[in-house]
């Protein structure tokens, strides 16, 4: 009831609040509680925070989510911009409270987490050298992930783990697996109602999962570094089949393109070699390792599908030649050949590309997709320790080696090559050791004196091929195509001149 007195106006009576945010109380103004920004610090576009300790939550503030719930949209608070890739940049409490992602609340922590992404990272994922996929990484990966359950796990696991490789803690280990746990049970569900709206969180999801298969110790036995390897092949194998889904419908026009694009530039031809040519598979764009990205990507008029000389170096040239052509025809007759030498062509363009380019982005972007073209057969073949198939791998782990890689990987891959030489002298012939010290010796050198020199080394004792000779014959080739760009041109020019003339 409200109270009259002499001399003094009427006034409702209020009962004293202590929840206000800490700007009010500094400037000794009423705080209207709302959160997670008051009026009185909205209006003037300061920084708005409540004391830790506070627990009351305005009708206008948004509840906790647990992981059942309903999945709420992230509220974007415009009093404050928060500059996420400023490693000093503080994250004000006021921001998590209120923000939400597809797995429910998201908590400091959380955000801290992504915080380092965005900063650090990220920057560990973009290491083809194709500036494209920086945007992807940094920017769109941690939007998508926001709506995207199986992402945000998979982005938070790596996250830690990378923050655990930095600075070792027992806690940021258990976070890790943890959200590793969360990411594959959540990816799990998702591939079993794919739609076009999580369609690319799923694609980017797939491709986080190898960096969540952590590779076995140093003093593993060779079985569990073969194991990884197998494993690691899975995985790009639903890599594969995710990506083939829209292959031919569109692909190369969606944000995470760039992730699974197969070449940079289209390759010139290899160059005359003494001996005679062994040639790969005709097949339509985007089909064969000649031309792998999709169709629409070609509309130069040099671009046609064509069956290209194979260039490999002679140790594996040989082994295919012997694939293809046994010596000896009397024992039991070879049922791997139409699984193994499509892989053979497979590797071809990744020499070329490093005879004509050396180390470069498109070679990077060659070796990342590279199991992208295994078939099932050929994984069966590696889990069954077929020495050719090993030796394949022999030579992609050696050349792998030469391209930044992620810290997840570590040293490992001079293990995993190690490991492969060991199960081939086992049971292979002379024919199939002798490619494998090849792989081997890229890998050595690379440990020894670097990847340029190990590079190099690849071509060492190959007939008619020259490690210095190849940028500039591959310039040669750029100039033709731009001297058949203008012949065309003149020619265009002329007749159009002769239509002028007939019409006077």
């Amino acid at each position: 009831m409200v109270r009259r007195s002499a001399g003094f106006v009427s006034k409702k009576p209020h009962r004293k609040s202590r929840g206000g945010c800490l700007t009010c109380k500094r400037k000794k103004v009423k705080c209207d509680e709302s959160q997670p920004v008051c009026a009185y610090c909205s209006l003037r576009r300061l920084d708005c925070e409540y004391p830790p300790d506070s627990s009351k939550s305005p009708p206008s503030s948004t509840p906790w989510m647990s992981e059942d719930s309903s999945p709420g949209p992230l509220v974007v608070v415009q009093s404050q911009t928060i500059d996420f890739n400023d490693s000093t940049s503080p994250i004000s409490s006021w921001i998590f409270p209120a923000a939400h992602a597809a797995s429910g609340q998201l908590t400091l922590e959380d955000f801290e987490l992504l915080h380092h992404y965005k900063t650090f990272t990220w920057h560990t994922f973009a290491v083809r050298g194709d500036p494209s996929t920086h945007m992807l990484h940094r920017e769109i990966v941690p939007q998508l992930s926001v709506s995207h359950s199986h992402l945000l796990y998979a982005l938070l696991s790596v996250t830690a783990s990378h923050r655990n490789s930095l600075q070792p803690s027992k806690h940021l280990e258990n976070k890790a697996l943890i959200y590793r746990q969360k990411t594959f049970q959540t990816y799990t569900q998702e591939l079993q109602k794919i739609t076009n709206d999580s369609y690319e969180s799923i694609l980017m999801t797939a491709t986080f999962l190898l960096a969540l298969t952590p590779p076995p110790n140093a003093d593993a036995p060779d079985t569990v570094h073969l194991d990884w390897l197998y494993t690691l092949l899975k995985l790009s194998e639903g890599i594969r089949i995710l990506a083939s889904l829209r292959w031919s419908q569109g692909i190369e026009k969606l944000s995470v393109y760039p992730l699974i694009c197969r070449e940079l530039r289209t390759l010139p031809p290899p160059p005359l070699l003494p001996e005679p040519a062994l040639h790969t598979r005709a097949g339509p764009l985007g089909t064969t390792p000649d031309h792998p990205n999709p169709a629409p990507t070609y509309d130069l008029p040099h671009v046609l599908p064509f069956a290209g000389s194979v260039f490999l170096p002679p140790s594996l040239r040989a082994l295919l030649e012997s694939t293809l052509n046994p010596r000896d025809t009397s024992g039991p007759m070879d049922l791997h050949v139409n699984t193994l030498v499509p892989v053979f062509h497979v590797l071809s363009p990744i020499f070329l590309s490093l005879y004509y380019y050396h180390l470069s982005p498109d070679f990077n972007v060659r070796i990342f997709v590279f199991t992208s073209f295994l078939m099932p057969e050929y994984l069966a073949l590696v889990k069954a320790r077929e020495p050719r198939a090993l030796v394949l791998m022999a030579w992609f782990f050696g050349l792998a080696d030469l391209v930044p890689h992620g810290w997840w990987v570590g040293t490992r891959i001079g293990y995993v090559v190690k490991a492969l030489g060991r199960a081939v002298r086992e049971s292979g012939d002379e024919m199939t050791i002798r490619a494998l010290e090849g792989a081997e010796k890229v890998n050595r050198v690379a440990r020894e004196e670097g990847g340029e020199r190990a590079a190099e080394t690849v071509f060492d004792g190959w007939a008619g091929v020259d490690w210095h000779e190849g940028p500039v014959k591959a310039q040669e080739w750029e100039l033709s195509l731009l001297g058949d760009l203008d012949l065309n041109l003149d020619d265009n020019i002329d007749l159009e001149g002769l239509d002028l003339d007939i019409a006077v």
